[in-house]
């Protein structure tokens, strides 16, 4: 029991970090899920929504349990156990910066940044290559009328999809269509109608399900609207 308050002690500052951490993330997944049960126009988004709601707040509400629960058992440990102390002192690791001394000269050893473009637009977009991605229209195009829709959605146990847009800076998404069967190139079977649009930049969304209920990142892209 000892050797466990003291690990809880030594590593005290780290847990509140990890614990702040899955927090923040679980409050983002929430706040997400709330909207997208706010908008939602199909019966399933709804309840998926809800259950990542729920899943959200009990992730939230053991996480804080831990917090109070690990601080009690630090400040327990402060008192009962000699040598053990509620300030971890950090540790220096030498390792870590390799340098090398060369007279008056020191020569720093590192590992020069690899380009990573292809994971930064993934990241930026949620649009990933031969899975989920946007065929027709392509990013940064511009379009009017009757717009065709052409893209990928070609996930592992594909729950269900849908495809909606909004302005750019808008709030609200309206739907276009939806669907459930993979999509490898092709037309996603509905048309965008921007006839009656306002012209200027507008998103594009596509939202992927798994048959989990696990929603993906949704792949957006931008697009301006001609006048007619």
């Amino acid at each position: 029991m000892e050797e466990l308050l003291r690990f809880i002690a030594d590593y005290e500052v780290g847990l509140y970090v990890i614990f702040g951490v899955v927090i923040l993330i679980n409050a983002k997944r929430w706040f997400d899920a709330w909207v997208i049960l706010r908008n939602a126009k199909f019966g399933i988004e709804k309840e998926i929504a809800q259950k990542k709601i729920r899943s959200s707040v009990t992730v939230i509400f053991l996480l804080m349990l831990l917090g109070v629960s690990n601080f009690i058992l630090v400040s327990v440990a402060a008192i009962r156990v000699p040598g053990i102390s509620r300030v971890a002192t950090p540790t220096i690791d030498l390792s870590s910066g390799q340098e090398q001394m060369n007279g008056d000269e020191v020569i720093s050893q590192s590992t020069p940044d690899i380009p990573q473009q292809t994971q930064t637009a993934i990241a930026l977009t949620g649009c990933v290559p031969d899975e989920l991605e946007w065929i027709e229209p392509s990013a940064g195009s511009e379009v009017r009328g009757s717009v065709e829709l052409k893209g990928t959605v070609n996930i592992p146990n594909l729950g269900f999809y849908k495809y909606e847009y909004r302005s750019q800076g808008a709030e609200p998404w309206t739907p276009i269509s939806a669907g459930n069967k993979p999509v490898i190139e092709d037309l996603f079977g509905g048309r965008w109608n921007t006839e009656q649009l306002e012209p200027g930049i507008y998103i594009l969304r596509l939202m992927v399900s798994d048959n989990q209920n696990n929603l993906l990142k949704p792949c957006e892209i931008d697009v301006r609207v001609l006048p007619q």
